[in-house]
């Protein structure tokens, strides 16, 4: 595979539009982090920044899990964004930057992407990234992180205990991570300007082309029983509606959610 084209802040700010550029303060670049959203949650001062690092060294997932993050070629980001107030809508806002990441991708070229409720981005049944919100102090701070594959090699990603694919070879392409990380810039902020004034109605339909899990027969984790059921969509908080088993139906505003194959 041909080494990764260097991050660049100077080719991340070329690619984006006045408004957008004005929208950040900074963007920072590590050979290598912990956690890119560790960095950004320790700096107070970096409302509005991008942090950007080739690998971590103790990246993390939902839920507390390890995100494999070798120095090699993926998209390792995190933006540290501050609301004027605590937005009424907060729990919705991870589904809003799955969007958001969703069409950045169909921006670059890609096709078939679909969003797993609440937080990855998954192609034809395999994770291509995933997402991770993190409140800061004070509490109108958020840090929204994303890892995504786009240069993951077999033996970088041998711990991986999930089907896994890579933008590279979907694409069959090296992947321009400043042009792709442009991209997710130029959907986000916009998003991210207009999250104040959030309705769920009206993201419902956004949201519905992108939602992988939508009639889906899924299994449900909640950390204190398993429930079998079928995927109806978003409620009106955003949770994730499942019509059950015996006919009843639940919302679920946390859940490790799989999808059941077809026996």
């Amino acid at each position: 595979m041909p080494a990764a084209i260097p991050l660049s802040q100077d080719q991340i700010l070329k690619e984006l539009a006045p408004e957008q550029q004005v929208a950040l303060q900074q963007i920072y670049i590590f050979p290598s982090l912990s956690s890119t959203n560790t960095w950004l949650l320790e700096q107070a001062d970096a409302c509005f920044s991008v942090c950007l690092a080739e690998e971590q060294t103790a990246g993390r997932g939902r839920r507390g899990r390890v995100w494999q993050s070798p120095n090699s070629g993926n998209i390792y980001f995190s933006l540290r964004w501050c609301f004027q107030t605590v937005p009424a809508n907060y729990g919705c806002l991870g589904l809003v930057v799955g969007v958001a990441v969703a069409e950045a991708l169909a921006d670059y070229g890609l096709q078939g992407q679909k969003l797993k409720w609440p937080n990855d981005i998954y192609y034809q049944g395999q994770k291509l990234g995933g997402i991770l919100l993190q409140t800061a102090q004070p509490l109108q701070h958020v840090v929204i992180g994303l890892g995504l594959n786009t240069g993951m090699q077999g033996e970088s990603a041998a711990n991986i205990d999930q089907a896994w694919c890579d933008l590279s070879e979907i694409l069959q392409q090296r992947i321009d991570r400043n042009r792709l990380i442009a991209a997710i810039l130029k959907r986000l902020i916009p998003a991210l300007q207009a999250f104040p004034a959030f309705k769920i109605e009206a993201f419902k339909q956004q949201w519905q082309p992108w939602d992988w899990l939508l009639n889906q027969a899924v299994r449900i984790d909640t950390g204190q029983e398993i429930l079998l059921g079928r995927a109806c969509g978003l409620d009106e908080q955003g949770q994730l509606q499942v019509a059950l088993a015996d006919g009843s139906r639940r919302a679920f505003s946390s859940a490790d959610v799989s999808v059941r194959q077809a026996s």
